[in-house]
């Protein structure tokens, strides 16, 4: 039997944990994955799901905390409706931070244990994982990742985005339509941000391990990968702004007993031609300055957060 030199480069971390082989585009040499030497990878890839729930749980009720004003003021700039002057900023942020720390919880658990399955599959049908094979697993991990986690961000959207303007707070319980066509529009949402920030958060790591860390994603500096995430967060979210105004618009929408007939697909496309009449193409961009802010830090502080915690936990591991 034809035996085969294993060879690996430095461990690759994508959000600071998981671990395994380092891909053949980013190593000098090429590294030899056949299906002989999966039990290998697996262990290569063994994933402290505990640390992952504990660590999205603070970095998403840490995130939530400190971000709260500018989610609430952009909310506000969204609505179609004009909140009252003397109502607080920090209207509902209990409410939210229970759901931030739930949902990223949900999330970097799924997303962990998608992106490890997705890896090996590639690891085992191919000698070497390519850039497309790579960057298609993240994708796929954080999609999945956004779906799972919806189920418990759109009731909470819901309940904050409501309290934060005002708008029919006290129109419970709302119609089946409305809690539908808003998990479509917050996955939708969800999924095309994380399809744009997660693969530029992975692939700014990479370029500043080559500058800080002799090209060691896993002893990436925290500070580091938070600017990372700080950068990603800001592109994508400049992209995403339509998908979030019709999230927004479909959230604050009056419950009456004629929306429970209407489908919920008709409800955002009919938000969509609102948004269009109303102000045109710009209009689907109206609080893309608070989000792109919000964003911005909020990669800064969830996936530096998350990273600290991370770290702290592993080293209490070992």
């Amino acid at each position: 039997r034809k035996s085969y030199e294993f060879r690996m480069g430095p461990a690759v971390n994508t959000v600071g944990h998981g671990r395994w082989c380092r891909p053949a585009w980013l190593m000098d040499e090429v590294s030899f994955m056949p299906a002989l030497q999966l039990p290998r990878i697996e262990r290569l890839l063994t994933t402290n799901y505990s640390a992952a729930l504990l660590s999205g749980a603070v970095a998403g009720s840490t995130t939530e905390l400190i971000l709260y004003l500018l989610d609430c003021l952009k909310t506000r700039k969204q609505s179609s409706c004009a909140p009252p002057k003397a109502l607080q900023l920090y209207r509902g942020c209990g409410i939210a931070l229970a759901g931030a720390a739930t949902a990223s919880a949900v999330f970097f658990v799924t997303y962990e244990f998608m992106k490890k399955r997705l890896l090996v599959e590639a690891a085992s049908s191919h000698s070497q994982l390519s850039r497309i094979q790579f960057t298609c697993s993240v994708i796929g991990a954080s999609v999945v990742g956004e779906v799972a986690a919806s189920v418990v961000r759109v009731p909470i959207d819901l309940m904050k985005q409501r309290l934060q303007t005002g708008c029919h707070c006290l129109a419970l319980p709302m119609s089946s339509s409305i809690v539908l066509a808003s998990f479509q529009a917050t996955a939708l949402r969800d999924m095309c941000q994380s399809s744009l920030q997660y693969p530029l958060y992975e692939c700014f790591k990479i370029v500043a391990s080559n500058w800080v860390s002799e090209g060691d994603v896993n002893h990436l500096p925290v500070g580091v990968a938070a600017v990372c995430g700080s950068a990603a967060g800001l592109i994508s979210a400049t992209f995403t702004t339509p998908f979030d105004l019709i999230k927004t618009r479909v959230n604050l929408r009056k419950s009456l007993r004629d929306v429970e007939r209407n489908k919920m697909q008709e409800l955002i496309f009919e938000e969509v031609a609102r948004v269009y009449r109303s102000d045109g193409l710009r209009g689907f961009f109206v609080g893309a300055g608070f989000r792109a802010a919000w964003m911005s830090l909020g990669g800064f502080v969830f996936l530096g957060s998350f990273e600290l915690t991370k770290s702290r936990l592993d080293s209490l591991r070992s």
